[in-house]
């Protein structure tokens, strides 16, 4: 999210000075650097999964957890799975892979995952636990 906003602010305004310029660039790299908008995306959707009463403690004890935690588990990616399953037929398409990491706080292109998961993406479709497997590897790797 802030990681965009500067992009856009970085690209878009020709007022800006060299120092600026460079600042801004730093601060880009600082944070892809360091995965910040990932972390948030995450924080932001352990949040909204929840719903707590207590949106602050619920953050700060996310945050105090961080590198041990997995907020999603198996359970959760079947949900996603079936959610993209319209037509109950124990598959889904390919450009769920692309949502499904959206949902979990993960954004890739369309190329990266093409490239990654070529073999798979062949046949035009995902069974249920190579669904899985995708949003494992994709959500441990992040």
């Amino acid at each position: 999210m802030a990681q965009q906003l500067l992009e856009k602010l970085f690209q878009n305004n020709p007022h800006l000075n060299e120092i600026q310029r460079d600042r801004i660039a730093e601060t880009l790299q600082y944070l892809e650097q360091h995965k910040i908008s990932l972390l948030f995306e995450e924080l932001l959707s352990q949040l909204i999964f929840e719903m707590s009463n207590q949106p602050r403690k619920t953050l700060l004890d996310a945050l105090k957890n961080y590198k041990n935690q997995q907020f999603f588990d198996t359970s959760d990616y079947e949900v996603i799975f079936e959610h993209f399953d319209t037509f109950n037929d124990k598959t889904v398409k390919i450009n769920s892979i692309r949502q499904g990491l959206q949902i979990i706080g993960i954004t890739k292109s369309e190329e990266e995952i093409n490239q990654k998961y070529q073999s798979i993406l062949k046949k035009g479709f995902l069974n249920k636990n190579e669904f899985i497997d995708i949003m494992k590897n994709e959500y441990t790797q992040r």
